[in-house]
């Protein structure tokens, strides 16, 4: 499920930092560009598209009032729709944009349903800031390699219009520009393949002049290419971010290879999940309990039948984890009444042979289903 979080906004009505549903947004922001536009009032918010793991997937500013778009999504639609990509840009564009149009309300869709709509035409006083599209969406495509990756286009990264906020000379942008299309350009040769030349180039770069986005993209590329020292500096010498990210890739080897080289609790946490040690995983202590930790525990506890303390454990409100745990206690409870059906029928005189077959193998495939969930 995605949500919007507004960073910042010079409306009353959106609330920095407050999440919202995709749906609850497109709402609020339909009955806001609704009573600006009946009121003659103009605003911008800048936002955040967020994932599950609420990991920024896309950043823009909605504009308020001016008759741009409808809601939030029809925004983002209307901004993407007009950036030029190649096919795999296109491909991740469009998955992320049937994910946004899934959780639109039905009353609020576009009428024709397509992405092709006309380019959103900006006012004078708005930040011209073009959307930054992760590709978090990229596993769609690809099966692994840097699965963090940004790929930015030129139009779609950068960020050099003036705004009331910012008094940048025209030299100023000029050299952002630069900068910009250096890094958009390592960043493609990161995706034919040339990982080794797009390190290169990002170690000539000022690392003060990278922003967190794309120190996180050279972190991936220092990490697929094993060189863990030179991405933990990257990191300020916080190993622990390095890890947190090969954690969430699920690359077992590469995490261990990482603990070896960097050992912390929170690696040996994150390890013993990933290799299924439960009994290691509960025992480590002093691990840093972040709520994704909080569900590898649970799960932990279930698969230790551990009902009870998963449900504790599972305060975090993880829909896909309550919904394993509800699975959990009912598939047990199935499996008991199997065997006790399987027994009474071996205490008859005369025995359903067949019966007892079919059950015991009902039982075997019922367990089987607890051992995978």
């Amino acid at each position: 499920m995605l949500s919007v979080m507004f960073i910042k906004s010079e409306t009353k009505e959106l609330k920095p930092f407050q999440k919202l549903s995709i749906p609850d947004a497109c709402e609020m922001t339909e009955t806001l560009e609704t009573h600006y536009q009946r009121m003659k009032k103009k605003a911008h918010a800048d936002f955040f598209i967020l994932d599950e793991e609420d990991q920024e997937v896309y950043a823009g500013t909605l504009s308020i009032g001016l008759g741009h778009s409808r809601h939030i999504v029809d925004h983002i639609k209307k901004k993407l729709s007009s950036l030029k990509m190649d096919d795999i840009q296109e491909a991740r564009k469009r998955s992320f944009l049937e994910q946004l149009e899934k959780e639109v309300p039905d009353h609020l869709k576009t009428t024709d349903g397509s992405f092709s709509l006309e380019e959103e035409k900006e006012d004078d006083v708005q930040t011209n800031q073009k959307p930054i599209l992760s590709t978090r969406n990229r596993r769609l495509i690809y099966g692994g390699g840097i699965l963090s990756l940004l790929i930015l286009s030129a139009t779609c990264f950068s960020t050099v219009a003036t705004s009331q906020d910012r008094a940048e000379t025209i030299q100023d942008l000029q050299k952002q520009v630069k900068l910009e299309q250096k890094i958009t350009g390592t960043y493609e040769r990161a995706l034919l393949g040339d990982s080794e030349g797009a390190l290169k180039r990002l170690s000539s770069i000022d690392e003060q002049s990278l922003t967190k986005e794309q120190k996180n993209v050279y972190m991936s590329l220092l990490v697929d290419q094993k060189k863990y020292k030179e991405a933990v500096k990257l990191q300020g010498n916080h190993p622990e971010a390095v890890e947190s990210m090969i954690s969430k890739k699920g690359d077992v080897n590469e995490l261990k290879e990482f603990q070896q080289a960097f050992p912390s609790p929170n690696g040996a946490f994150d390890l013993a999940y990933h290799e299924q040690r439960w009994e290691d995983m509960m025992s480590q202590s002093g691990v840093e309990m972040t709520d994704k930790r909080y569900e590898m525990k649970a799960y932990g506890y279930l698969k230790l039948d551990k009902v009870k303390e998963a449900k504790e454990a599972a305060h975090i409100q993880s829909q896909d984890l309550n919904q394993k745990i509800e699975t959990y206690e009912k598939t047990k409870k199935e499996i008991e009444e199997t065997k006790k059906q399987v027994e009474e029928e071996n205490k008859k005189d005369k025995k359903d042979e067949n019966k007892i077959k079919s059950l015991t193998d009902q039982q075997k495939k019922q367990e089987e289903a607890l051992k995978n969930l």
